[in-house]
This record gives structure tokens, sequence and C-alpha cells, in this order.
């Protein structure tokens, strides 16, 4: 059955947390996001988000790392808003 609660990350306001369920798109995509320290089961604050569809400030607080993505990977991570 899916899920009505997941969410892409770009929809996410500022000061809100979630946990990552899963990512869309290809083998290259997911590998970028591990690489940028995010994965499934981790819980993220968005900070702040650029003005103009610019970059998404998050910091995941599982563990303690902050980064700022753009919003082609960010649309590609499929969070649970806590």
């Amino acid at each position: 059955m899916f899920d009505t609660s997941l969410t892409s990350l770009v929809y996410l306001r500022p000061g809100t947390t979630a946990r990552v369920e899963s990512f869309a798109g290809g083998r290259r995509a997911r590998m970028r996001i591990m690489q940028l320290g995010i994965n499934p089961g981790d819980v993220i604050k968005v900070l702040s988000i650029g003005p103009f569809g610019g970059a998404i400030y998050i910091e995941n607080v599982s563990n303690g790392t902050r980064v700022a993505i753009g919003r082609g990977i960010a649309s590609k991570i499929i969070v649970k808003p806590l």
C-alpha cells in the first residue's frame, strides 16, 4: 500500500524535521546522495532554503553533518515528515 505521508525533500519548509525513507532516481543519483552522508533511516532537518530556487541547507541530525544540496538532488530524496 502507498504511504501518502511521504514527500520529496524540496517540499519541506525550514525548521521541518523528517526521516529519509528512500531515494528516487538511478544508481548514480543514489550514490551521490549517500556520498553527501544521507542514508535511508537518517533524521534530517531543513535549516534554510536559498531564494529563487536556490540550494536547500540541511542538517543530518543522525550524524551532525550539515550540507547544502541543489533542488535536483533534493527532489530525489523521499522523506516522511516527523
